[in-house]
């Protein structure tokens, strides 16, 4: 069992300024860190000033094996060690004015093999401004989810039980992962170095979004549709090991525009009446129920913004890791980022049975490496609907939402039965939002910080 040997472990308060620029910025203006010479867990207090925020909690020790005045010397035990810790962290906390916290943390649990001595640990509690919370979210959707619960982590690391690890994260919680797209000036669509390239709809334009935002790490699964909307009708097509495999076989307006006493009856519904965006989802939609579960505004990504995500900051002619896009078909990059045509999907060119297992069809989310921010099957898989309707040329949008009404909406990513050229980030298609389709699933996007 890990001890440590010391009554009291030197603490260390830390604070992240806010995004706004008038901002009351929360602060943590004081730390304790204690253990019991006889005790297991380790007791963290601390003293929150201009509440409420969001805490988080890293643990450092340092290297010189006592305590010294050097940051430098100072070094993260790292996210998974202190990932237990429970208390007035990983949260918003705080109302008003001044909030006194406290964290328990057992090292023996997340930490086995380590001692500390000399006061050469420290703890580092950091408040987050409301406008500018941590980079991930977990968001519960279990049947005893209440709303406005959410836990926010620093890093991908700090996620309890890690994020390939824990199965809630594919079934019963939605990860999100924040994009800092604010005011970043990045170019859309593909040149003419990319295989099948459609010069009209992948014209490439310069966008600056205007906000920042969560996406999901993964696509919404089977699981986790049928934890949300269970009444409405719709069903993934692959039957076999359907817990963490990618919800597909769902039309758009069964995402956002469903407004009907009849469960999964498709209606599109007219302008005005709820669900046609920017209105909110109708209630009886999964993003309306998504809405109602989390209290969190849950929508769909406009292209802009899916996009934007896929590519994870790689330009053009490139898979979303940074690799090359070299070819039409079978692309070995491509092998390596998702699921599609040449790497599992097809056999031959015969419709796999729904009664298929993993290895063909769709692939359990997260089977294959991420995108350079962390994002799991951008890249095939299933296609992911967007908000906008269809429009060959949309240079002319800087981003926004394309809203002319057209009879289809798009969505984009490439899919398990897809060649590697209809897989590209810049790839665009589409079908009517009353249409399901084996191969087109959904992510999810919501506003990045707290309101």
């Amino acid at each position: 069992m890990n001890t440590l040997e010391t009554k009291s472990i030197l603490a260390f308060a830390a604070s992240v300024m806010s995004l706004a620029a008038n901002a009351t910025v929360p602060a943590v203006t004081s730390c304790t860190m204690e253990q019991p010479s006889n005790a297991r867990a380790v007791t963290i207090t601390y003293t929150l000033d201009n509440a409420p925020a969001v805490v988080t909690l890293d643990v450092q020790t340092n290297r010189t094996g006592a305590a010294t005045a050097s940051e430098a010397d100072w070094i993260s035990i790292g996210g998974e060690a202190v990932s237990n810790a429970k208390g007035d962290v990983w949260k918003k906390v705080g109302t008003s004015g001044t909030f006194n916290g406290t964290i328990t943390w057992r090292p023996d649990q997340s930490w086995p093999g380590h001692k500390i001595e000399n006061n050469s640990a420290r703890a580092v509690v950091t408040a987050w401004s409301l406008d500018n919370t941590p980079d991930y979210m977990v968001v519960d959707i279990s049947a005893a989810a209440q709303q406005n619960t959410q836990n926010y982590y620093p890093a991908v690391e700090f996620l309890p039980g890690g994020l390939l690890g824990n199965p809630d994260y594919r079934t019963t919680s939605l990860v999100m992962r924040k994009i800092m797209a604010k005011d970043v000036k990045w170019t859309m669509g593909s040149t003419t170095m990319e295989p099948n390239r459609n010069a009209s709809r992948e014209a490439t334009h310069k966008v600056t979004l205007t906000n920042n935002y969560y996406i999901g790490v993964f696509p919404v699964t089977q699981t986790q549709w049928s934890l949300v909307a269970s009444n409405s009708g719709a069903k993934g097509y692959f039957t076999m090991e359907p817990s963490m495999r990618p919800m597909e076989s769902i039309s758009f307006n069964e995402l956002r525009n469903t407004h009907s006493a009849t469960p999964g009856k498709d209606v599109i519904v007219a302008a005005g009446s709820g669900g046609v965006w920017p209105d909110a989802p109708t209630s009886d939609s999964f993003l309306g129920l998504l809405r109602l579960k989390s209290g969190i505004d849950f929508d769909l990504p406009s292209e802009a913004q899916w996009e934007f995500a896929a590519r994870a900051g790689n330009g053009d002619t490139k898979w979303c890791d940074g690799s090359t896009i070299t070819m039409a078909g079978n692309d070995p990059a491509l092998n390596l980022l998702g699921r599609y045509k040449y790497n599992g999907g097809l056999i031959g060119d015969s419709e796999p049975a729904n009664s298929c297992g993993v290895t063909n069809g769709t692939a359990i989310v997260g089977s294959y490496a991420p995108n350079s921010w962390g994002l799991y099957d951008t890249l095939g898989n299933v296609s992911e609907w967007c908000l906008d309707y269809g429009k060959d040329d949309i240079s002319a949008l800087n981003g926004a939402v394309n809203t002319a009404t057209s009879t289809y909406k798009i969505f984009r990513g490439g899919q398990w039965s897809y060649i590697a050229s209809d897989c590209r980030p810049a790839y665009r298609t589409g079908t009517a939002p009353e249409n399901r389709r084996i191969g087109v699933g959904a992510r999810v996007v919501c506003t990045a910080g707290l309101q």
